[in-house]
């Protein structure tokens, strides 16, 4: 009979681990949640790891995880896209949706305006994108490869998905890249950077040119690298998106504040 079996046919009242065991477990716990949640998670799980077994939940097994042991800088941001403003306009789009919520106001729906979102607001996608996306989902037989495929799509976007496919290796859109992005794909914006600002070929490093996902994580990822700790400052525009003050708070660092002038088209007012 194995270990495993061992304890599981065991009493109850008799399967509690040695401080040994403990140890080991809490050990292992500690290297993996700090990995995959972070110090303030992984010592939780350290915590209800290091409480022997056979204690009852009701006695001094509680929940470790809680909003007096989070990140002080997590409790005190504030990101207002989905703040009082947000969290109301749901709270009444939940009353339309019932007959007798409906009644209550001059109007059927509402329209989202928090964050950038143009399709939301019936803003129609752009094709070519779509087609080379297109393209690059579907198996090579069905899509690039197709006997009919210029019947279906523009050439110029036949073109571009080749090469996009080419530039993956084969391995199609869903695998693992680069951590700074397909090299080919980098290299078509270190050329529209040297095309755009008149520079000299070749003057753009493709290894200094970094693709995110959208511009937020890059944004996530400059300030964590710029704010070393409470005594640094970031000056933010007002008004502002909301990211920039959020993830200052999360990080620990100050906003400075400047103003932006209305008369000039929102731009800088260098007096």
């Amino acid at each position: 009979m194995s270990p495993l079996n061992t304890f599981d046919n065991a009493p109850r009242s008799s399967r509690s681990w040695s401080s040994s065991h403990t140890a080991l477990v809490s050990t292992v716990m500690l290297s993996l949640s700090r990995f995959a949640l972070g110090s303030t998670a992984a010592s939780a799980v350290v915590d209800v790891m290091a409480t022997p077994m056979s204690t009852p939940l009701t006695e001094t097994r509680r929940k470790r995880l809680t909003i007096d042991t989070i990140s002080d800088n997590l409790k005190k941001m504030d990101y207002a896209v989905r703040g009082k403003i947000a969290i109301e306009a749901d709270r009444i789009a939940d009353e339309l949706r019932s007959k007798e919520g409906s009644s209550k106001h001059p109007f059927d729906h509402i329209i989202y305006t928090n964050i950038g979102n143009p399709h939301a607001v019936q803003q129609k996608a752009i094709t070519w994108p779509r087609q080379v996306m297109a393209l690059l989902q579907l198996p090579d037989a069905l899509g690039i490869d197709h006997p009919k495929v210029s019947e279906l799509f523009p050439e110029d976007a036949i073109k571009r998905a080749r090469e996009m496919k080419k530039a993956l290796g084969g391995s199609g859109i869903g695998a693992y890249t680069h951590s700074k992005g397909v090299r080919e794909f980098r290299q078509d914006v270190a050329n529209f950077i040297e095309n755009r600002d008149h520079a000299e070929k070749g003057s753009v490093d493709v290894e200094n040119i970094f693709l995110t996902a959208g511009a937020s994580e890059a944004i996530t990822m400059l300030m964590s690298a710029l704010v070393k700790d409470s005594n640094c400052g970031v000056m933010l525009p007002i008004p502002q998106y909301p990211l920039y003050s959020a993830t200052l708070d999360l990080l620990g660092g100050h906003k400075v504040g400047y103003n932006l002038d209305e008369k000039s088209n929102w731009g800088l007012n260098m007096k």
